[in-house]
Formats: structure tokens, C-alpha cells, sequence
């Protein structure tokens, strides 16, 4: 049986593959509700992250907004902005919740 994607769901299928082209190995998770993209980084918190108006990222043909909040996500947990390293990814000092301790009071 094929499933197909809602409006929504393709958006965020879209905004993911991005993410996934410029920072590899991550994982990304990615809903568009609202008039929103929310773009979290699963290996580090499922709580912090950006939300993105639609209108920005729908008039961003190349994804530079998408990639440059990725990015700033993983600088917020003093990773670079290149593929992921899970050796460094593993070295991360994480709450008892198990996620990472970053730039952000929970």
C-alpha cells in the first residue's frame, strides 16, 4: 500500500533532506504545523531547536535559512558544522534525561 504525503509532510520530508545533505549521520526531525518549520537535532535535545516561519523557508529556493539554523543548532552543543562525529557526539556532557547540555538552560 502507498501512503501519500501530506502538503506538510512533504514540506518537512524536504526541509529534513536538507539538513540531512549539509550535516549527514544527524538525526534530524522535522514538522511543519502551524505555519512553522520545527527543526530539532535528535542526538541532542528533542526540546531545543528553531522554529521557522514557513513564508522564510518557502522563500529560501536554496535553503540557506534551513541549513544555517542546523548549523547553529549544532554550534549551541559545540559541535562543528560538518558531518556528524560520533565519537565527539558521545563526549557530550547530557542531563540524567539524556540529552545533551548545550548553550540552553532546560
Amino acid at each position: 500500500m502507498h501512503q501519500t504525503l501530506t502538503p506538510e509532510q512533504h514540506q518537512a520530508a524536504q526541509i529534513g533532506e536538507l539538513l540531512w545533505h549539509a550535516y549527514p549521520g544527524y538525526r534530524w526531525a522535522v514538522t511543519v504545523a502551524g505555519g512553522l518549520a520545527r527543526i530539532r537535532n535528535l542526538d541532542l535535545s528533542g526540546r531545543w531547536g528553531f522554529d521557522l516561519p514557513l513564508k522564510t523557508v518557502t522563500n529560501d529556493p536554496l535553503g540557506q535559512t534551513v541549513v544555517r539554523a542546523g548549523g547553529e543548532i549544532l554550534e549551541r552543543y559545540r559541535l562543528a558544522r560538518r558531518p556528524c562525529d560520533a565519537d565527539r557526539l558521545n563526549e557530550l556532557p547530557r542531563w540524567v534525561t539524556g540529552e545533551a547540555k548545550g548553550d540552553v538552560q532546560p
